[in-house]
C-alpha cells in the first residue's frame, strides 16, 4: 500500500464525483454489488494514553443521499449536525487514504473467485485496522485559540468506498477510506486534527499493506490457486511478468478519456460533465483502443475480457496448488528487528515519530514471510514499535510532545552530524584568494572572477552559493585550467553521474559522482542504511593529493552520510574542499543540510555568493527568478507572472494535460512533480506527436517504439548508460531489446530486454529532480499540491527564453492561493538540529498534548544536537 493523505474540502454533493475520478465508471458499475455507495464504520475509543481500548463497528451501508449528509457533518441516525459546522466552501470535510496493493493481487482476483472474495475481505479488514489505529492515536484540539492543547478523540466515523478498476479500466482493487472531519471528544463535536493524521501516513500505509499481505485466508486462497507471493515486494510471482504489458494495453484507454474530456471542456466552458457523458467517453475509449472488441455489457464480461487479455500475453494458469509456509513468530529476533528499523529510519530522515516506526515495523513483519491472524500481527507490531521508541533518542525533553510530532532520532544520526560539524570546524581557517592574470579572467564577470580566485587560492574550505543561472559552471572551466597549469587538480563530484558528465563536458575538469569516489575509497552501503568501510586501493582517477581541490557541486543535494565520507577522504589526503550549490534549490533525499552547515562554519573570507543571473534573456524575469528564490513575496510574484503571460490556469487536469502535450511536441521542456504524473504527460506528448504504437512494453506499462525519446534510469557501466540519460530509439530487437542513440554519447548502445523492461521509460517529460541542472530555451511546469518552494523555483528557472507555470484551479484567485501555498512548503530535511527546531515549531503551531499525570518511569535524557550557529559546538 502506498500513497498519501488527501484533504477533501468543498461541497458535500461533489464528494461522489471526487471518489469516482480514479476508476472506469462503467466497469465499476457492473462489478459493484448492492445499492450502497459507501460502507460506514464507527469507532469508539476509551482510556488513557497507552491503555486506550478501541471498538470498531460496521454500520449499514450509505446510499448517495445519506453519504452526502455524512460528508456534510450530519449524524446519520438523527439527522442533526455534529456541532457547529463550517459553512465556507473550503471547510475540511474528510481526510482520505487509499487502501491498495500490487496489481498482481487484482489480476489474481479476476482469475479466481475464491481469491477475489478473500482479497475483498482482507482489504475490508485492513480498513477496519486503520480506523482502529486512528481512533487510538488521532487527536482534536480544545481550549482558547492561542492556548489550545491536543486531546485524544473518543468517537470517529469512516466511510469506505470500494473500486474494482483504475481509470484506465484495468483491474485495480482499492478502497477509499475517508475519516470524517467531525469527531467527538471532551463532551462535544470538534474538528479532527488533520495534520496529525497526515503525519501518521507511514503507519497507515504499513498497516494497510501488512493486513492483506499476512492475511491467512488471502494467502491460503492464493496458494490453493497455485500462486505465491514475494514477501519483499508483495507481488504474486506467477503474474508479475505480465503486469507491464497488461497495463500498456489499457493505458491508452485512460489517455483517450482524458483527451475526450479536454475536447468537451473546450467546447463547454464553465460546465461539468455528468455521469452519462463520462460513461460515453469510457465506452468510446474502449472501442478506440480495442476496435476488434465491443465494450463489455456486464460484470462477468468485464472480468472475462481481462482474463482473455492476460492469456493473450502468454499467461497460463498454474496446474496445481502450492504449499503455504509461514515464518514462526518465535524465530524473529526482536532486538535485531529494532536495530534494523532504526537503521532504515535513519537512512531516510533525521527525525521521526512513533507512526513512522510502526510503518517500518509492519513492513519488516511482511518481509519476514509471517502469515498470521490480525490480532497476533498487531501485537507483534506494537511490541516492536514500543521497543524501538525506547531505543530512540528524544530531541525534546518535555511531557507534552504530541505523538505525531517528529521528535525522535538515533545516536547514529546524531553522531554523523556531529562528526560533519567537527570536520568543518577544523577547516574554518581564513582563505587567501589567488591572483589570476587578467587574460585568464577575461571571459568572466567581476563576480565570477572573485569566485575563481577564491577557488584557486589557499584555504582548506571554500563555499560558493549562487542562484540558478548565475554562471557557476562557466567559472569552473577557468578554475580547472588555472589549477592544471600549476600541477594541481580540480575534481568535481556531484550527487548523480549524469550531473558529473555534464560538468566534464562544460568545464573540462575531472567529474565523477560522489558515490563513485567514496566507493573507490572503500565505503559500502545498502538500502537499509548500513554503512561500512573496507580497505581499498583507489584508482588513479580517484586519488587526491595535498593542494588538490575537491569541489562538491550541487552540494545542497548531498546527504549527510555521503558528505561525511567525502570530508573524510579530503582530510586523509590533504585536499582542499569547496562546496558549491544553492540552499534554495532541491534538497538532499534523506538527511541533508550539509551546505547549510558549511555556510555556517566556513571562515567569512572563504565564502562568496553569486547573485547576478545570466541565464535568462529577459532581465526582468531574472529579477523575478530571484524573488521566487527568496520566496517571501509569492503573491506579488504570481501577479507579475500572470501579467507577463507566464501562468496558465486550467479548469481541469485533462485540459492541462492536453495543453502540455502540445507544447511538449513543440520542443519545450515539460516538468512535473512525480514519476506517475511525468508518465502520464509523456504518454500524452507521445500520442500528440503521432507515436501511436510501440512493440516493447516496460514494467511501468509504457509502450516504446522506434523514434521514441527515452531515459535510462539506472547506472550500468557495462552498457555504457547512466541514470536520467536521454536517448532516441533507433533500433528494436525481436526479443524486446532496444538500440538507442544520443548525439552526446558517440556510439549507439544496445539495451537488453531485462534492462529495457525495468529501467527504461519515456522521456517526453521529466521530474523536477531530473530537470535540475538542465538549461533549455522553453520550460513548462505542472504545479500541484505536492510541489514545494524549492521544486517550483528549480522548475521555473530551466528556460532561457520563457518559463510557464500551469495550475488546475477554479479561478485565478484559487490559483494564486495555490501558488502562495507552494512557496510556504519547505520539505527539506536539514539534519537533526533543524528537526529539533521544527518539532518545537510544530508544538507552538498545533498545540501541545494535554498533560497527563506523570509516569513513574525514569526520564530519558534529552539530546540537543549541535547546531550550525558558530562559534562552538554544544549540547
Amino acid at each position: 500500500m502506498h500513497g498519501g493523505v488527501k484533504f477533501y474540502r468543498g461541497a458535500a454533493k461533489a464528494a461522489r464525483t471526487y471518489v469516482e475520478r480514479d476508476c472506469a465508471r462503467y466497469d465499476d458499475y457492473y462489478l459493484a454489488e448492492g445499492d450502497g455507495i459507501a460502507m460506514r464504520f464507527v469507532a469508539e475509543a476509551k482510556g488513557g494514553d497507552g491503555e486506550r481500548e478501541v471498538r470498531v463497528e460496521k454500520k449499514p451501508d450509505m446510499d448517495g443521499e445519506t453519504y452526502e449528509g455524512w460528508v456534510a457533518g450530519i449524524v446519520v441516525e438523527t439527522g442533526q449536525a455534529k456541532g457547529r459546522l463550517r459553512k465556507n466552501a473550503n471547510g475540511l470535510r474528510f481526510v482520505e487514504v487509499t487502501i491498495n496493493g500490487p496489481k498482481t493481487w487484482s489480476l489474481a482476483a479476476a482469475l479466481n473467485p475464491e481469491v477475489s472474495a478473500a482479497l475483498d475481505a482482507a482489504q475490508e479488514s485492513a480498513a477496519q485496522q486503520i480506523i482502529s489505529y486512528l481512533a487510538k492515536h488521532a487527536t482534536t484540539r480544545v481550549g482558547p485559540r492561542d492556548r489550545q492543547v491536543q486531546v485524544p478523540v473518543e468517537h470517529i466515523e469512516a466511510a469506505v468506498i470500494r473500486h474494482y478498476t483504475s481509470r484506465a479500466g484495468d483491474p485495480h482493487r482499492h478502497l477509499h477510506l475517508q475519516i470524517n472531519a467531525r469527531v467527538f471528544a471532551k463532551g462535544a463535536w470538534r474538528g479532527l486534527h488533520s495534520v496529525g493524521v497526515r503525519d501518521m501516513i507511514e503507519a497507515i500505509n504499513g498497516i494497510g499493506h501488512a493486513a492483506v499481505a499476512t492475511d491467512p485466508e488471502f494467502l491460503s486462497a492464493l496458494a490453493e490457486a497455485g500462486f505465491t507471493m514475494d514477501p519483499e515486494t508483495g507481488e504474486i510471482r506467477e503474474l508479475a511478468p505480465y503486469v507491464g504489458a497488461f497495463s500498456a494495453r489499457t493505458s491508452q484507454i485512460r489517455a483517450n478519456v482524458e483527451r475526450y474530456e479536454a475536447e468537451w471542456r473546450a467546447e463547454h466552458p464553465g460546465e461539468e460533465p455528468g455521469p452519462r457523458m463520462r460513461e460515453v467517453w469510457d465506452r468510446r475509449a474502449w472501442a478506440q483502443a480495442r476496435p476488434d472488441k465491443a465494450a463489455p455489457e456486464d460484470g462477468a464480461e468485464v472480468v472475462e475480457r481481462w482474463n482473455e487479455q492476460l492469456r493473450a500475453l502468454g499467461y497460463i494458469d498454474p496446474h496445481h496448488s502450492v504449499p503455504l509456509t509461514s515464518t514462526r513468530i518465535g524465530d524473529l529476533d526482536r532486538e535485531a528487528a529494532v536495530d534494523l528499523v532504526l537503521s532504515r529510519l535513519g537512512a531516510k530522515r533525521s527525525a521521526w515519530n512513533a507512526a513512522d516506526i510502526r510503518g517500518q515495523a509492519e513492513t519488516l513483519i511482511v518481509q519476514t514471510g509471517l502469515i498470521t491472524e490480525a490480532a497476533v500481527r498487531i501485537e507483534l507490531a506494537e511490541d516492536l514499535t514500543a521497543r524501538t521508541v525506547r531505543g530512540c533518542t528524544p530531541l525534546l525533553l518535555r511531557p507534552d510532545v504530541p505523538e505525531h510530532v517528529r521528535s525522535l532520532t538515533s545516536m547514529a544520526v546524531l553522531a554523523g552530524e556531529t562528526e560533519i560539524l567537527e570536520r568543518l570546524l577544523r577547516r574554518s581557517a581564513a582563505a587567501a584568494p589567488a591572483r589570476m592574470h587578467r587574460a585568464t579572467l577575461e571571459r568572466l564577470s567581476q563576480e565570477q572572477g572573485r569566485v575563481a580566485e577564491l577557488l584557486c587560492g589557499r584555504g582548506p574550505l571554500v563555499v560558493v552559493e549562487g542562484a540558478a543561472g548565475a554562471g557557476k559552471t562557466t567559472t569552473l572551466a577557468a578554475v580547472s585550467s588555472y589549477l592544471a597549469m600549476r600541477g594541481r587538480r580540480l575534481l568535481v563530484v556531484t550527487p548523480t553521474l549524469k550531473a558529473a558528465e555534464v560538468a566534464v563536458q562544460e568545464t573540462g575538469a575531472d567529474g565523477r559522482s560522489a558515490a563513485w569516489l567514496i566507493h573507490q575509497h572503500g565505503w559500502r552501503w545498502d538500502d537499509d542504511g548500513h554503512w561500512t568501510r573496507e580497505p581499498a586501493k583507489p584508482s588513479p582517477a580517484a586519488q587526491l593529493r595535498r593542494g588538490d581541490l575537491l569541489l562538491i557541486d550541487e552540494a545542497g543535494m548531498v546527504d549527510q552520510d555521503t558528505a561525511l565520507a567525502l570530508l573524510t577522504i579530503a582530510d586523509e589526503t590533504g585536499a582542499r574542499v569547496a562546496f558549491m550549490g544553492d540552499r534554495h534549490q532541491l534538497p538532499a533525499v534523506g538527511r541533508g543540510g550539509v551546505l547549510d552547515h558549511a555556510i555556517a562554519w566556513v571562515h567569512p573570507s572563504a565564502i562568496v555568493s553569486m547573485q547576478q543571473t545570466r541565464r535568462f534573456a529577459d532581465p526582468e524575469y531574472a529579477k523575478l527568478s530571484l524573488a521566487m528564490r527568496d520566496g517571501r513575496h509569492a503573491e506579488a510574484v504570481f501577479d507579475l507572472l500572470v501579467a507577463r503571460g507566464q501562468v496558465v490556469v486550467h479548469a481541469s487536469e485533462a485540459e492541462r494535460t492536453a495543453s502540455l502535450a502540445i507544447v511538449g511536441v513543440d520542443g519545450a521542456l515539460v516538468v512535473a512533480d512525480t514519476r506517475e504524473h511525468v508518465a502520464r504527460l509523456s504518454a500524452a506528448i507521445r500520442t500528440e506527436g503521432g507515436h501511436d504504437s510501440g512493440s516493447v512494453a516496460t514494467d511501468r506499462g509504457e509502450l516504446i517504439g522506434l523514434g521514441d525519446r527515452v531515459a535510462t534510469r539506472r547506472n550500468d557501466p557495462g552498457l555504457g548508460v547512466t541514470n536520467r540519460q536521454i536517448w532516441t530509439v533507433v533500433g528494436m530487437g525481436e526479443s524486446g531489446s532496444l538500440v538507442v542513440s544520443s548525439p552526446d554519447q558517440g556510439r549507439d548502445r544496445e539495451l537488453p530486454p531485462a534492462y529495457v523492461r525495468e529501467h527504461v521509460e519515456l522521456a517526453y517529460a521529466t521530474t523536477i529532480h531530473g530537470a535540475q541542472g538542465e538549461t533549455i530555451d522553453r520550460a513548462h511546469v505542472a504545479i500541484g499540491e505536492a510541489t514545494g518552494a524549492a521544486a517550483a523555483y528549480v522548475a521555473m528557472t530551466r528556460g532561457r527564453q520563457t518559463n510557464v507555470a500551469h495550475l488546475v484551479a477554479e479561478s485565478v484567485e484559487d490559483a494564486r492561493k495555490q501558488w502562495v501555498d507552494v512557496f510556504s512548503r519547505d520539505r527539506a530535511d536539514l539534519g537533526p538540529a533543524h528537526a529539533r527546531g521544527q518539532a518545537i515549531d510544530a508544538i507552538d503551531r498545533y498545540g501541545p498534548a494535554a498533560i497527563r499525570p506523570p509516569s513513574p518511569a525514569l526520564p530519558v535524557p534529552e539530546h540537543r544536537p549541535p547546531t550550525s550557529q558558530p562559534p562552538g559546538i554544544g549540547f
